[in-house]
C-alpha cells in the first residue's frame, strides 16, 4: 500500500477511466445486437465493464499485486459459475443463462484487465484502441452493416480516444512529478484538447461528406443486389422454368468464357445479347459487316500452354470504357488507340449503334478499332427489350470484313473479296517493321509439336509469295476435302476432349490438326495462329462475336445471340493494320440464328441541347432547377467549360421526365449536389447558330431562352431502391466493400502511429540543423537548451521538478561528463541579464551542441538510441511538460 493522492486518483477516474467506459458504449451496443437472441441489455453490459475497470483501477493504483487480486477474481467467478450450474433449469433456460454469464464474465474481466493496465502500462491505450478497432471490423463484417454512419459511430470514437488517452496519460504523469499543480489549468487543457479533437473530426466528416455518400450508395447497391440474388436462390426450383423466355433461353447472365472453354461438350444459348446498326457498306445496297471485338489474346503462356490477355501488350489498340459510367449523351474518347492500330491506308470512320439486351451493359462491344463511346436514350416502345444503348465510333479498314468463310453468291461480295485480295497482294513486306513488334507477334514455343505445325504451314504456303496468299492457303486447307470428297475439317461443339482452359493447349491442338479434325472456333483460331506465326506473319487471336448478315429487309442491322460468341485470327498487314481472317469452317446453325431477327429500334428523337453539371437548386413547386453547367452539347457541337467559365443556368422542368438510371422518378427524389444531365429536344434550338470564334460562352448563351425548357433529366441511379430488374453482378460484395473501408481506417491509424514515432527524430534533427546554421548566439543558446533537455528526456532522464542548474549539476554532468552546468550559467545570463556574451562564451555555446550530444549518445547502443527516440509517450511528455505550478 502507499499514500494515495486523491486528487490524482479523481482526475484519473474522471478524465481517463470515464472516457474509456464511454468509448466502450458503441461497441457494446453493437455487441448486444450481435447476441440479440440472448436478450442481452447494452446498458447492463456497459455497467459490467464499468464495474470491472473502476474496481481494478482503484485497487491497482494502490500498487496491490495483480496476480493476487486476479486469482481471487477467478475464484469468485468459478464459485458463481458452479452456483448457477447447480440450479435446475430447463434446456433453453440453461442455454441462455450459461451464455449470458459467459459474455458478462468476458466483459467484466476485460474491464478489470483494462483498469489494471491503464494504471500500470504506459502503452496499453494503443493496444486497447487496436483491439477495439479489430473487434469493430469483425462486427461490421459479421453483422453485414450497411450504414456508413453506424460504421463511423463504431470506429471513429476509438481513433479519437487513442490520441486523447495518450494526451491525458502523459499529462497525469507530469502532474505526479510536480509538487504543486494548478488543477484548473489541467482541466482547461484537457477540455481544450477534446474540443479541438472533436472539431477536427467534425471538419473531416464535412469535407468527406460527398465521399461518404458515395460509399453509402455503393454499399446499399451491393446489399440490394445480394438480397435479390439470395431471393432468386430461394425461388430457384419453383421459378426457374417460368423465367425462361419464349425462345427457350434460361435468362442466365451471359458469360463469354462459357462459350470458349474446351470441354467435351460446349453448351450454347440462344439468348439475344444485343443488336447493332453498323453503318458500313460495300456499295449503296450491300452491307459490309464487321466482327464485334471484346479483347485480344496476344501472349502465349508456355507454362499453362495457352494464349491469354497480356496487360503489358506493346500494342494498346483496345478501347475498353464502361458505358454505364459515361453521362448520357456525352462521349468518352481515347484517340491513342488510333496510333497503335497502325492503319495508314484504306481507312474510314464508321458509326455503330449498339442496343443491349441480355449482355451486361458494362461490357463494351464494338467493331475494331473503336475510339469513342456515347450513351444514348432508348425510345419507350423498346425499353422492355433493350436496357441500354450507345453510339460507337470506330476507325475501320476498307479491306476488313466479316465475309471470309461465309461467302455467298452475291456478286458484289465476290467482287469485293477479289478486289480486297488484289490490293493486299501489293502490300509491303515486313522488312521495315520494328524487331520487337515482329518478335512479339511471331513468337511460338519450342518443341516437336510446334515444329510439326510449322512444317504443315510450310507445305501449305510453299508455292505462295505474298502474305495474303499464304493466309488463303491456310484457309483453303481448312476448307479442303478428303479422298472421299467429304470436308476434311468439320465444326462441332462436342470434340470429345476433357475440360481444359479457355484456349486449347498444345496437346489438344495436335490432336485437332493431326487426328480428329473436329472442333469449334477456338481450335481453328489458335491452330491457324501457330501456323501463321511459323511463317513469320504477325498474328493474334481476337475474341468477341461473329457478325452474320441475315437481315435483308433492314440492311446494316445485325442481331447477336449467345451462340455467336466467337474467336478468330487477326493478321497484321503493313500499312493496313490488323485485319480479321476467320479460319473456322461453316457453322450453319450460327449463320441462320435461333429466331427471326426483330424490328430495329427506332432512333431516339434528336437532342438539340444537352447540359451536364452540379445540381444547386430543385424547386418542386415551380418545377425549376438550377445547375452549375460544365459541359454542353448544342446541335452536336460539344462545349467544355473550364473552372472560370462554368455557367449557372436555370431550367424549366415542368414538362420533363426525370430518370435515375433507367427508372422514372419524381422531381422530389432529385438530390442537391448530384450530377444531372439536362436534355432538350426543342426543334427551335436547332436554328440557333454555332458559337463564333472568340465569342464568350456568356454572350453565346444569351441567344437561348432563360430558363431553358427541358424534356429529360438524368440523375444518378437511386442505389437504395430495388428497381425490379435482374440483379446486376457487382465487382465487390457488401462484405468486401465494408472490409476494404475498415482496412483504410486501420491503415490510417497505423500511419498516424508511424508519424508519432518519427516525429521525435524529425524534431531532434530540426534542432541540430538550427543550432549549426544560425549565426545569433542568443538563438543558438536557446536551441542548445531545448536540444539538451529533449535528448535527455528521450534517453529516459527527464528534468522533472528540479531547477535547470540543480538538474545539470547533480544529474547530467556526473553521469555523462558534460559541461551542462557551465552552459546553463551562460544561457541564464544571456536570457535574463541581457549582457553581451564574451568571445569565449560564444565559442563555448557554438561548440556545446555537438560535444554534448556526442557524450550523451555514447553511453547508449544504437538500438537503445532508436528505441528511446521512437517512443511517442516520451515525446508527448516532453511537449506537455509545461509550467503547471501555482
Amino acid at each position: 500500500m502507499k499514500n494515495i493522492n486523491y486528487k490524482e486518483l479523481a482526475f484519473g477516474l474522471i478524465f481517463l477511466i470515464l472516457p474509456t467506459i464511454l468509448i466502450m458504449y458503441p461497441l457494446l451496443d453493437f455487441l448486444a445486437e450481435y447476441y440479440s437472441l440472448l436478450f442481452i441489455n447494452k446498458h447492463f453490459l456497459v455497467s459490467v465493464f464499468a464495474i470491472g475497470i473502476v474496481t481494478a483501477y482503484l485497487l491497482h493504483t494502490t500498487k496491490i499485486r495483480f496476480l493476487i487480486i486476479f486469482g481471487l477474481l477467478v475464484l469468485v467467478i468459478n464459485i458463481l459459475y458452479n452456483s448457477i450450474s447447480s440450479v435446475p433449469f430447463n434446456e433453453f433456460d440453461a442455454y441462455y443463462v450459461a451464455n449470458r454469464f459467459k459474455i458478462n464474465t468476458i466483459i467484466f474481466v476485460f474491464g478489470w484487465f483494462s483498469g489494471f493496465a491503464i494504471s500500470r502500462w504506459r502503452y496499453y491505450l494503443i493496444v486497447f484502441s487496436i483491439v477495439l478497432t479489430t473487434v469493430s471490423v469483425f462486427l461490421i463484417s459479421d453483422l453485414e452493416m450497411s450504414n456508413v454512419n453506424e460504421m463511423i459511430w463504431l470506429i471513429a470514437p476509438t481513433v479519437l480516444f487513442l490520441f486523447y488517452g495518450l494526451f491525458v496519460k502523459e499529462l497525469l504523469k507530469t502532474i505526479k512529478q510536480q509538487e504543486n499543480t494548478n488543477y484548473i489549468m489541467v482541466v482547461l487543457r484537457i477540455l481544450l484538447f477534446a474540443l479541438i479533437a472533436f472539431f477536427l473530426f467534425w471538419l473531416t466528416i464535412q469535407l468527406l461528406d460527398t465521399k461518404l455518400d458515395h460509399i453509402q450508395n455503393e454499399i446499399t447497391k451491393s446489399k440490394n443486389e445480394g438480397d435479390e440474388d439470395g431471393s432468386g436462390d430461394d425461388d430457384k426450383d419453383g421459378k426457374n422454368d417460368s423465367e425462361k423466355d419464349k425462345n427457350g433461353s434460361s435468362g442466365a447472365r451471359f458469360n463469354l468464357d462459357d462459350y470458349l472453354g474446351l470441354r467435351d461438350r460446349l453448351k450454347v444459348s440462344d439468348e439475344l445479347l444485343f443488336c447493332a446498326n453498323i453503318d458500313n457498306f460495300i456499295n449503296e445496297s450491300t452491307p459490309n459487316p464487321q466482327y464485334i471485338t471484346l479483347y485480344h489474346l496476344n501472349q502465349y503462356n508456355p507454362t499453362l500452354e495457352q494464349f491469354e490477355i497480356d496487360p503489358d501488350s506493346i500494342v494498346r489498340d483496345l478501347f475498353l470504357p464502361n458505358p454505364t459510367k459515361i453521362p448520357q449523351y456525352f462521349s468518352q474518347q481515347n484517340d491513342s488507340v488510333l496510333v497503335y492500330d497502325k492503319m495508314e491506308r484504306a481507312t474510314k470512320q464508321v458509326k455503330s449503334t449498339i442496343y443491349i439486351a441480355g449482355l451486361d451493359p458494362e461490357v463494351f462491344v464494338a467493331p475494331s478499332t473503336a475510339y469513342a463511346c456515347q450513351p444514348i436514350s432508348i425510345e419507350e416502345a423498346f425499353q422492355e427489350e433493350y436496357k441500354f444503348a450507345y453510339n460507337v465510333y470506330s476507325e475501320v479498314s476498307e479491306l476488313n470484313s466479316a465475309y471470309f468463310v461465309y461467302n455467298t453468291n452475291n456478286q458484289s461480295i465476290i467482287d469485293y473479296q477479289e478486289n480486297r485480295y488484289r490490293t493486299l497482294r501489293q502490300a509491303k513486306n515486313y522488312d521495315d517493321e520494328d524487331d520487337a513488334f515482329m518478335s512479339y507477334y511471331t513468337e511460338i514455343p519450342e518443341g516437336d509439336l510446334y515444329n510439326q505445325i510449322g512444317q504443315l504451314a510450310d507445305s501449305l504456303a510453299q508455292d505462295n509469295q505474298t502474305t495474303i496468299d499464304k493466309i488463303l492457303s491456310i484457309r483453303n486447307y481448312f476448307l479442303s476435302e478428303d479422298e472421299n470428297g467429304e470436308p476434311l475439317y468439320t465444326y462441332t461443339l462436342t470434340p470429345g476432349k476433357p475440360t481444359d482452359p479457355n484456349i486449347p493447349n498444345a496437346s489438344m491442338l495436335g490432336e485437332f490438326l493431326f487426328n480428329t479434325h473436329e472442333g469449334y472456333c477456338t481450335y481453328y483460331a489458335t491452330s491457324s495462329l501457330f501456323m501463321l506465326r511459323s511463317l513469320g506473319i504477325p498474328s493474334r487471336v481476337a475474341v468477341g462475336f461473329m457478325t452474320v448478315d441475315r437481315s435483308y429487309k433492314t440492311p446494316g442491322w445485325y442481331w447477336f445471340y449467345a451462340d455467336q460468341a466467337h474467336a478468330w485470327t487477326q493478321v497484321y498487314i503493313p500499312e493496313y493494320g490488323w485485319l480479321d481472317f476467320d479460319m473456322t469452317v461453316s457453322n450453319q446453325e450460327a449463320e441462320e440464328g435461333p429466331q427471326p431477327d426483330g424490328t430495329p429500334p427506332t432512333p431516339p428523337t434528336k437532342e438539340t441541347f444537352v447540359g451536364k453539371g452540379l445540381i444547386t437548386v430543385v424547386d418542386t413547386i415551380s418545377k425549376k432547377m438550377e445547375l452549375r453547367v460544365d459541359q454542353m452539347i448544342i446541335n452536336d457541337i460539344g462545349i467544355s467549360l473550364d473552372s472560370a467559365s462554368i455557367m449557372e443556368m436555370d431550367f424549366d422542368v415542368n414538362q420533363a421526365k426525370v430518370f435515375a438510371g433507367e427508372q422514372a422518378i419524381s422531381l422530389q427524389n432529385v438530390k442537391l449536389g448530384d450530377t444531372a444531365v439536362m436534355v432538350s429536344f426543342d426543334y427551335k434550338l436547332g436554328s440557333i447558330r454555332p458559337q463564333r470564334e472568340n465569342e464568350s460562352i456568356e454572350n453565346y448563351m444569351k441567344l437561348f431562352p432563360d430558363p431553358l425548357t427541358i424534356m429529360e433529366v438524368h440523375v444518378p441511379k437511386l442505389e437504395e431502391e430495388t428497381l425490379g430488374e435482374e440483379p446486376k453482378e457487382d465487382e465487390e460484395s457488401v462484405i468486401e466493400t465494408i472490409t476494404d473501408w475498415s482496412i483504410y481506417i486501420l491503415a490510417s491509424i497505423l500511419l498516424i502511429l508511424l508519424i508519432l514515432m518519427c516525429s521525435p527524430i524529425c524534431y531532434f534533427w530540426w534542432l541540430s540543423n538550427k543550432a549549426k546554421n544560425n549565426k545569433s548566439a542568443y538563438v543558438v543558446s536557446e536551441v542548445n537548451y531545448k536540444n539538451a533537455h529533449f535528448l535527455l528526456n528521450q534517453m529516459g532522464i527527464p528534468r522533472g521538478s528540479q531547477t535547470s542548474m540543480v538538474y545539470a549539476r547533480d544529474v547530467v554532468d556526473p553521469k555523462f561528463g558534460t559541461y551542462f552546468e557551465a552552459f546553463i550559467s551562460i544561457y541564464q545570463k544571456l536570457k535574463y541579464s541581457g549582457d553581451k556574451p564574451t568571445d569565449d562564451e560564444v565559442k563555448f555555446i557554438r561548440g556545446f551542441h555537438s560535444d554534448f550530444n556526442k557524450k550523451v549518445l555514447s553511453q547508449y547502443s544504437k538500438s537503445e538510441r532508436i528505441l528511446n527516440f521512437i517512443k511517442p509517450n516520451k515525446w508527448i511528455h516532453y511537449m506537455l511538460n509545461l509550467n503547471l505550478k501555482k
